[in-house]
């Protein structure tokens, strides 16, 4: 007998793989519409049920946006990190793993991503770069620009590490500390909390400028301890409490 755990897959699930495998192979880029449901049916031969379950479960993944009313009807979205942290935030809620943990993986991922992206960084990234630090300076007594630029900032190192599958996981990290503190707490930066911030942004710039991978690492995990701290001096209970997917928010 085969694993009873493997069940076979639902038609609707197959539909979905195979509207996913057209997008991909098209590169229709996001926001493309798809074709109407009559022609969608003709297409892969199913029910007018199966097909919508099958464009349902696309939502869910991130793939799809769709919209109601007359000019409604399926467009191209291409998943985010954050929708594969929806996922993962689930997962650690049921492995009962603490807020504390998260924050522990970022320390071990970050860093080593920061050094990768020393020996690989652009000038065109280290230009924008600049302009996110030089953002944060203008605003910085406005948090939710402050904030909107931080997640720019790191993306931008991590993006520049030449390794798609770790940046995916390194944004996802975040993604799902940043959704947890915002959904449990309203959580902010505080004016203190972002000029600390920005004071490691420009040693993680200069380090990544100068192409020293030591120097970034070392900068990139004196900065996520530094927060670290902060988090557990100002949200002692919520650093020690399991991962919960129903205080989880959205990340900025």
């Amino acid at each position: 007998m085969g694993d009873p755990a493997v069940r076979a897959m639902k038609q609707s699930e197959i539909v979905a793989r195979q509207i996913v495998a057209r997008i991909v192979r098209d590169q229709l880029p996001e926001g493309t519409r798809l074709p109407n449901e009559k022609a969608m049916v003709e297409e892969y031969q199913v029910g007018r049920s199966t097909l919508r379950e099958a464009l349902r479960l696309l939502e869910s993944r991130g793939v799809l946006s769709i919209r109601s009313g007359r000019d409604g009807g399926p467009s191209v979205r291409k998943p985010r990190p954050s929708d594969l942290g929806e996922a993962l935030t689930l997962l650690l809620q049921f492995e009962g793993v603490n807020f504390s943990e998260v924050f522990a993986a970022r320390q071990a991922l970050e860093p080593a991503l920061t050094g990768m992206a020393a020996k690989n960084i652009t000038p065109a990234t280290l230009a924008s770069m600049r302009e996110c630090l030089d953002r944060m300076n203008a605003y910085i007594d406005e948090s939710a620009v402050f904030h909107a630029e931080n997640l720019r900032f790191h993306k931008l190192i991590a993006t520049s590490s030449g390794s798609p599958v770790l940046t995916i996981l390194g944004q996802t990290l975040e993604s799902v500390a940043d959704g947890l503190a915002f959904g449990a707490v309203g959580a902010g930066f505080t004016r203190a909390q972002r000029l600390k911030a920005m004071s490691w942004h420009e040693k993680l710039y200069d380090a990544l400028a100068a192409g020293d991978p030591v120097a970034a690492e070392d900068a990139m995990h004196g900065h996520l301890e530094d927060s670290r701290k902060d988090w557990m001096s100002r949200y002692r209970d919520l650093t020690r409490s399991p991962v919960q997917w129903a205080t989880a928010g959205v990340s900025l």
